[in-house]
């Protein structure tokens, strides 16, 4: 088995210049398409049970693995969807002044049923909530799924 030489680590955490623009660009622009249709009152998915946000993150992930978008701009597109999950509603309630307490679609995402007495302080928790829970599922899903992707395109590779 070869050594693993420092150009090859570098382009598996930096990524190809291509896939590595798509992959920011596809990102950008899904929270786009979200941002747009939750300001318009639809239903972008962001309490559902199912989970429907986590298996697009996790795709990004292990497409990023696959196009070799590079490790780098793959977890840090992960992270911005969720700072964007925990910041975005609240962010939009408080400057549209339609925040209300409890039960409400400006609240970000939580498990426990507590809420913030303000829009002010439910942005600020979102925020915390993005930097703390975000940053670190962005880092371990992330990490799995760009390594599964890139492992799958090993054997592709090989096999073709």
């Amino acid at each position: 088995m070869a050594p693993v030489s420092t150009g090859q680590i570098g382009r598996w955490v930096v990524g190809d210049k291509r896939p590595r623009r798509a992959l920011v660009g596809a990102v950008l622009g899904l929270l786009g398409l979200a941002s747009g249709a939750f300001f318009l009152g639809l239903d972008v998915g962001l309490f559902d049970v199912g989970g429907g946000w986590i298996v697009v993150v996790l795709g990004i992930a292990f497409l990023g693995g696959i196009f070799r978008a590079g490790l780098g701009s793959t977890v840090g597109s992960l992270w911005l969807i969720a700072i964007w999950w925990f910041v975005f509603p609240p962010l939009v309630g408080y400057f549209t002044g339609e925040w209300t307490t409890m039960a409400s679609r400006y609240m970000h995402p939580r498990v426990l049923g507590f809420g913030y007495t303000s829009a002010r302080t439910e942005l600020l928790g979102g925020l915390e909530y993005g930097v703390r829970f975000g940053l670190l599922f962005a880092v371990i899903s992330g990490t799995i799924a760009y390594i599964l992707g890139t492992v799958i395109n090993g054997v592709k590779t090989r096999l073709v």
